[in-house]
């Protein structure tokens, strides 16, 4: 049941929890380097009472550890997992996977969650050059992954899984400009052969009926690369694709027209606590610049209730983007963009997104 809380309507689809901003993974995709704000470890302490905060009064579906880093990093990851499972809070995790292979995957198996994302991103070894993850070969990734998953899927039967998958079929010019060419699955060819690919690694993982094999291969040909796709394969096991994104035009210095207008997910069904304690409207702002509150020394009820984000919501119910950093992420690099981009994302996010993003059972 909806209710208010401050500001807001709760509960959330999700609340992120940046355990840390650290990550053993740099990716050429990722806005890492350009990161301004210190490296750092939420406080213990705080990540409990925070989880617990969100328990008592009902905020989220589910809280998610991710935002920038790696959150099984953290020293105290497991502590903080588990008091999460002692509250009753169900947790989500995304992680980069290449802890699943070692002793984080072996301790992870004792922990039911209600979700867990492997940003797989890269599915193949020419790609996963772009993960710049160190030492670990691809294949010691690829198979630590898929024995975490036997494994794991064996044990916490519930648990939904996502494998994600990086689309660089509109690679945005700005980040090849900074990052070098990005090219990951670029085609519709692209898309399928790598969703077939990996379905057949989880059907013989699961023991799967020959004839629900050829179905769920057989509609992934009807997939397509320029939709945010969202396919599940089995009950619970879903492959995601998301377009390749500038993070709010983060990888250019060209100079940006701010928005006039727009719309956003953003303190709509999801916002985000960085590991410093700042309050930020969502996950893509790495930066912490839409910071609203810090926790360190208030409750979330507290910082939510502000006369900051009173205002900030006041323009979201308008349309209107009042911090810098969302009327540079919602604006554009030219005139007509400025023009015609806040119209095509109010339509678009309220009205369109069923055609653009597309979540397909494929087993049935």
């Amino acid at each position: 049941m909806k209710k208010q809380f401050g500001h807001l309507t709760v509960p959330f689809k999700r609340i992120h929890i940046e355990l840390t901003n650290v990550c053993d993974f740099n990716c050429a995709f990722c806005p890492k380097p350009l990161m301004t704000r210190p490296y750092g470890y939420m406080d213990t302490g705080l990540a409990k009472r925070l989880i617990s905060e969100i328990k008592e009064h009902g905020l989220a579906e589910k809280i998610t550890f991710h935002v920038m880093g790696e959150p099984t990093l953290h020293r105290d990851f497991f502590e903080i997992l588990a008091h999460a499972q002692a509250e009753g809070q169900p947790v989500g995790l995304t992680t980069n996977a290449g802890g699943l292979g070692r002793a984080v995957g072996q301790e992870l198996l004792k922990y039911g969650l209600k979700q867990l994302d492997v940003s797989l991103q890269t599915p193949d070894r020419e790609s996963f050059a772009l993960r710049r993850a160190g030492g670990l070969k691809f294949e010691d990734y690829l198979e630590g992954i898929m024995s975490f998953f036997a494994k794991y899927r064996a044990r916490w039967a519930d648990t939904v899984f996502k494998f994600r998958f990086l689309n660089t079929t509109f690679a945005p010019k700005s980040v090849e400009k900074v990052a070098g060419p990005i090219k990951v699955i670029s085609s519709t060819a692209e898309l399928r052969r790598t969703f077939a690919y990996w379905a057949q690694r989880i059907f013989e993982i699961m023991n799967t009926d020959q004839s629900l094999r050829d179905r769920v291969i057989d509609r992934i040909q009807g997939l397509v690369s320029w939709k945010w796709q969202v396919a599940e394969v089995l009950p619970g096991i879903f492959f995601e694709t998301y377009m390749l994104a500038d993070w709010g035009h983060a990888f250019t210095d060209e100079p940006v027209l701010d928005a006039w207008a727009g719309y956003c997910f953003g303190m709509r069904d999801h916002f985000a606590v960085l590991h410093n304690g700042d309050v930020i409207l969502c996950c893509v702002d790495f930066d912490g610049k839409t910071a609203f509150g810090n926790l360190r020394d208030s409750t979330l009820k507290e910082v939510l209730s502000g006369q900051e984000l009173g205002e900030i919501m006041d323009g979201f119910r308008r349309f209107k983007p009042i911090l810098p950093y969302c009327k540079r992420c919602l604006g554009s690099r030219t005139r007509t963009g400025w023009l015609l981009k806040p119209l095509a994302e109010i339509a678009g996010l309220r009205l369109l997104k069923p055609y653009f993003y597309r979540k397909i059972k494929l087993y049935v």
